[in-house]
């Protein structure tokens, strides 16, 4: 036998009780049967734990220096329960959020008071959608936010609960003075000689791009390679290189957004809760309130998009517009690249 917390309990109650058979009636076990308990456990400590008399039981010296281990070891183990008590209480009060700096974090946050105005939040960044896919597996995030472009499959979905949010199209973020800026139109063999930025992380982000750009008959350049809340717009806007990105993000000072014609590809944006976890309930009236608010920044961009005035002034360094007289560029194929991910905008 093994000396278990339940033992320390039996002998407590019959120290305070002075008598074998009030003490099973506290505990609520017959007599013969805590008698047998007590016996065992003098066996395994190596002596008697009480004296017995016609009047009860005493405390032998052994009795009293196990009491008094006992009653500390049970006062710790009640203060330890007190504490994960009250742990779960504030858990139930408690939404944990995940997302993984996507465009829409800063909507999820409004839309997350009106679902739970009188609850507390907390917030989880993540620099990938692996990360925040193992979090919410592992019970350490309640809702998830994610992002992957439409075509792709989705088995991060598996075993999940989702609500689908929006789709957002995907752009070409350039810096303002790159001659790509000011072409009438933009094809992906334009970008062919670019130098790209990709996202560092376990998304397979570098390879997503190249499958992307395969069959558009090049490989991407990847100079660049950062964390998914790096300064991306800095390094465009100085070294006048290129990144996909969506039409929903804010375009920064010195950068423009660009639709590329071939390009058809899009950002699906959905929630993701595990199965009987409460928040899961959440689910259908936070994608209705953020798909609104997806809708808004949609128009809000568009509308940004009609006034910016666009800078004429190109990099020095990038190669210049095509000289007057130069024939026109043949009609482009539009390819349907193979293979994406959910790394085109981080």
């Amino acid at each position: 036998m093994e000396l278990q917390l339940r033992h320390l309990r039996n002998l407590c109650a019959v120290a305070n009780a002075g008598s074998l058979n009030k003490a099973a009636a506290e505990l609520g076990l017959p007599q013969p049967a805590l008698s047998r308990q007590i016996r065992r456990l003098e066996t395994l400590l190596g002596g008697a734990l009480f004296q017995r008399g016609t009047c009860g039981v005493r405390l032998t010296p052994l009795g009293a220096s196990v009491l008094h281990h006992a009653e500390a070891i049970i006062q710790r183990f009640a203060d330890l329960d007190a504490q994960l008590s009250a742990h779960q209480q504030r858990q139930r009060r408690t939404l944990r959020v995940g997302w993984d700096a996507g465009p829409l974090s800063e909507a999820l946050l409004g839309c997350l008071w009106q679902v739970r105005p009188d609850g507390r939040l907390r917030v989880m960044t993540v620099e990938s959608a692996c990360e925040l896919d193992a979090l919410l597996r592992a019970g350490e995030v309640d809702i998830g936010l994610f992002s992957m472009d439409s075509r792709s499959q989705l088995p991060a979905t598996d075993g999940l609960l989702t609500a689908l949010v929006a789709e957002t199209p995907v752009l070409i973020a350039l810096a303002a003075g790159h001659p790509l800026a000011h072409a009438p139109a933009l094809h992906m063999a334009d970008l062919a000689g670019e130098e790209w930025i990709s996202v560092l992380g376990p998304d397979g982000c570098q390879d997503a791009l190249r499958r992307l750009c395969g069959p558009y008959g090049f490989q991407p350049k990847i100079t660049y390679d950062m964390p998914v809340s790096g300064p991306r717009c800095d390094v465009i806007r100085h070294r006048g290189c290129v990144a996909l990105t969506q039409q929903i993000r804010p375009v920064a000072a010195g950068t423009v957004h660009r639709k590329v014609v071939d390009l058809p590809s899009r950002m699906r944006h959905w929630l993701a809760a595990l199965p009987g976890n409460p928040a899961a309930g959440l689910l259908p009236a936070l994608a209705g309130l953020l798909s609104a608010a997806h809708e808004e920044l949609t128009r809000e961009r568009s509308a940004a998009d009609r006034i910016a005035a666009v800078p004429t002034t190109p990099i020095g360094r990038r190669r210049p517009p095509a000289a007057e007289g130069r024939a026109p560029t043949a009609a482009r194929p539009s390819p349907t690249p193979s293979g994406t991910s959910a790394c085109h905008d981080p």
